[in-house]
């Protein structure tokens, strides 16, 4: 049992930081990549989501203490983001392989501009959750 914790927390990490970071990247570069990357940002998102609520599962079913209320919020603001990035991306992606190019491209940009900061909330309440 301890193996698949070890498993799942590893991937979840994994996953969290590339989604993390292809969306600050995208937000920087003014969505320039977001037709490669998106694709892969949503199997970043769902690993994120099912390994997370794999491991809540696990080790969080005791009560709802404080510690779990700012993981609580931080899960909240990635399920956010996730949702602003799906919609907003796939919609602009749409769009830009249409006519609508430069409009589309500035689009995607602000949506990861969006959704980097609740990523970043996100992390901050994972990692300061044990010592609040």
């Amino acid at each position: 049992m301890q193996i698949l914790i070890i498993l799942a927390l590893s991937l979840h990490v994994l996953a969290a930081i590339f989604w993390m970071a292809t969306t600050g990247m995208l937000a920087r570069a003014g969505g320039m990549g977001a037709e490669t990357l998106f694709p892969r940002q949503i199997i970043a998102v769902v690993l994120v989501v099912l390994t997370g609520g794999y491991l809540w599962s696990q080790l969080h079913t005791g009560g709802f203490g404080t510690y779990e209320k700012v993981l609580a919020a931080g899960a909240a603001c990635a399920i956010l983001a996730a949702g602003i990035q799906s919609i907003g991306v796939g919609v602009s992606l749409r769009a830009l392989k249409g006519d609508q190019g430069a409009g589309a491209r500035k689009r995607i940009a602000a949506i990861h501009r969006i959704a980097a900061p609740l990523l970043g909330i996100c992390l901050l309440c994972m990692v300061l959750a044990r010592y609040i």
